[in-house]
C-alpha cells in the first residue's frame, strides 16, 4: 500500500487555484485534500513540504529517452540531413543493451524532472521497455513501423502487432500503444495492414506527423493528401491516437484530429533546433484539439526538461501572435499536465482532486530564482527548472528524492551510469 501524507504544501489545483494545505495519499490515489485550519489541524503528519509547491506529475508525451546516448549528434543539420548522416548511421550499431542503458539513463533524468509518465518511441522496443518497467516511471510505449519504398523490413509488421498483443508490464504502469514512424518512413500496404490489425487492439496511434514542410509537401506529392488525412483515410486514426510535431498542419487537419481524438504533442526546443518552424497551437486548440506537451530526444532538444518546454512554448505564441494574453501560465501547466494525461489515455492523472492517481511533482521554492512567489503558475513556467524538482512521486511511492543528494528509488544509480558510459564507449562516442 502506497500511503503518505503532503503537508503544510502550495497546491496547484483544477480551477487554476493555487491553495495551501495537505494531501492524503492511501493506496496510491489522492482521497483527500484539506485546505481548512479546521481540516489541517486534524490532518496525519506526514512530509513537511513547507516552501514548496506540489503540482501534478508532468507529463513527456513525445519522447525517444535512449537518445541519451547521442545527446548533441549531428548539431546544426536540417532534419533529414540530420537523421540520415549523424543519427541513423550511429542507431544501426545499437543492441539491446545499448538501449536498456539509454532508457534507464533517460529515466532518471525524466524522474528528476518531475515527469511522471512519458510516451516513448525507439528501436529495440522490448528491451527499452523492459529497462522502462524497472525505473517506476509511467509509459505508454510502442514498436515503430517501418516500411520503405523498396521493401518491408523482415517481419517489421508481425513485430509492431506482437508487441501491442503480448506486452505487458506486471507492475501496470506501462501500456503499449500501435505506432509508425510517419508517412514518410512507411508505405501504404504497410499502414493499411497495420490499421487492420488494430481492429483487434484498439489502440491510439504514436507517430511523427508534418514535421517539417518538406515532409508535409511530399506526402501531398505522394498522396494527394496532407499526413493527417493520409492516415485517417487508411484507417491508422480510427482509436484515436497522438501526432508528435503537427508544425504544418492545416486547418483541415485541426478538423480531422479533433473529430478524430488526435492530440497535437508540441515539441518547441526540437522543432527549433531542427529549423522545423513553429506548430500553429492557439489554432489547433480553436479547433478543439487537445495540444500535449514533449521534448522529443535528447539528440534533438538536447533535455528532457519538461519545464524548459513550458517556458518556451509560453515565449514562442506570445511573441509569434504579438500578443502577451496567449496561452497563460495555467494554460501551459494543464496542456504539460492534464492535456498529456488525455492524450495518452490516462484518465485518472494530471489532476491533483481526490480519486486520481497520486502522481506528483514537488518544487523547492527556497532558491533566489524562485522568490517571490507571488503567482505560483507564473513561478513555475517563468522561472522553475527541472533541476528545482526536490521529490518526484508515482503512485504514492517516492520514486526520486533529491535530499541530501539525487537518489531514485528504482534505480541503482552507480549501475546506471556504468551500463551507460559503457555503451558510450563501444559506440565510439567517448
Amino acid at each position: 500500500m502506497n500511503n503518505l501524507v503532503l503537508n503544510d504544501c502550495l497546491m496547484l489545483l483544477p480551477g487554476r487555484k493555487a491553495q495551501k494545505g495537505d494531501i492524503v495519499i492511501k493506496n496510491g490515489k489522492i482521497v483527500e485534500i484539506l485546505i481548512t485550519s479546521q481540516e489541517r489541524a486534524l490532518a496525519p503528519k506526514g512530509i513537511d513540504l513547507a516552501g514548496a509547491i506540489v503540482m501534478p506529475g508532468l507529463i513527456n508525451a513525445h519522447c525517444h529517452a535512449p537518445m541519451t546516448l547521442l545527446r548533441g549528434v549531428g548539431g546544426g543539420l536540417p532534419l533529414k540531413r540530420w537523421l540520415n548522416e549523424a543519427i541513423f548511421p550511429i542507431e544501426a550499431k545499437l543492441t539491446d543493451e545499448d538501449v536498456a542503458a539509454g532508457m534507464t539513463w533517460g529515466a532518471m533524468e525524466l524522474l528528476a524532472g518531475g515527469v511522471t509518465c512519458v510516451a516513448d518511441m525507439y528501436e529495440h522496443s522490448l528491451a527499452g521497455a523492459a529497462a522502462l518497467v524497472e525505473t517506476g516511471i509511467k509509459g505508454n510505449v510502442c514498436r515503430p513501423g517501418l516500411a520503405f519504398s523498396d521493401g518491408t523490413p523482415k517481419g517489421r509488421l508481425e513485430e509492431c502487432i506482437d508487441f501491442v498483443r503480448n506486452f505487458r508490464d506486471p507492475n501496470n504502469r506501462l501500456v503499449a500503444d500501435i505506432c509508425i514512424h510517419s508517412e514518410y518512413l512507411t508505405n501504404e500496404k504497410f499502414c493499411r495492414a497495420l490499421a487492420e490489425a488494430n481492429r483487434e487492439f484498439k489502440r491510439p496511434l504514436n507517430a511523427h506527423v508534418s514535421e517539417t514542410k518538406r515532409e508535409h509537401e511530399e506526402c501531398i506529392a505522394r498522396h494527394g493528401k496532407t499526413p493527417i488525412a493520409y492516415l485517417a483515410d487508411i484507417g491508422l486514426l480510427d482509436y484515436g491516437g497522438y501526432a508528435a510535431h503537427c508544425v504544418w498542419c492545416s486547418d483541415d487537419d485541426f478538423k480531422i484530429m479533433a473529430e478524430r481524438n488526435i492530440s497535437l504533442v508540441h515539441n518547441p526546443s526540437s522543432n527549433m533546433k531542427l529549423g522545423s518552424g513553429f506548430a500553429r497551437i492557439s489554432r489547433a486548440m480553436e479547433f478543439g484539439v487537445n495540444v500535449a506537451l514533449g521534448t522529443d530526444g535528447p539528440a534533438s532538444n538536447d533535455n528532457l526538461d519538461m519545464f524548459e518546454e513550458m517556458h518556451l512554448m509560453s515565449l514562442i505564441h506570445k511573441g509569434v501572435a504579438l500578443d502577451p494574453t496567449v496561452l497563460s501560465p495555467w494554460e501551459v501547466i494543464e496542456i504539460a499536465t492534464k492535456n498529456g494525461a488525455k492524450a495518452l489515455g490516462r484518465a485518472d492523472t494530471g489532476e491533483i482532486a481526490p480519486g486520481k492517481a497520486a502522481d506528483l511533482c514537488v518544487v523547492d521554492l527556497n532558491k533566489p530564482h524562485l522568490s517571490p512567489c507571488v503567482d505560483a503558475a507564473n513561478l513555475i513556467v517563468h522561472s522553475a527548472h527541472a533541476s528545482d524538482v526536490v521529490m518526484t512521486i508515482v503512485d504514492g511511492r517516492v520514486v526520486y528524492e533529491r535530499s541530501p543528494e539525487q537518489s531514485w528509488l528504482d534505480i541503482n544509480h552507480e549501475r546506471a551510469k556504468f551500463d551507460f558510459e559503457l555503451s558510450l564507449r563501444r559506440l565510439k562516442l567517448k
